[in-house]
């Protein structure tokens, strides 16, 4: 399972790999929208666990709502 978190207005976030090998950011998508996009106070990372840690941290603050999804 991976995790995603969702904000009071209904945008979800999550870590997602970008092009290229070892490049991962934290990412959001608007209610309605089909496309993702990088979260801009995020940095790249090489793995994905430090780019959900990044995340973690950030939606921590954010106090943004915990879920988990099926591996996509």
């Amino acid at each position: 399972m991976k995790i995603q978190y969702r904000d009071q207005r209904g945008w979800k976030y999550k870590v997602m790999g970008g092009l290229g090998e070892s490049t991962y950011k934290g990412r959001f998508n608007k209610p309605g929208k089909t496309g993702w996009h990088g979260l801009t106070r995020l940095p790249w990372r090489n793995t994905e666990e430090e780019a959900q840690a990044d995340l973690d941290a950030y939606a921590l603050k954010k106090g943004w709502i915990k879920e988990e999804i099926e591996n996509e």
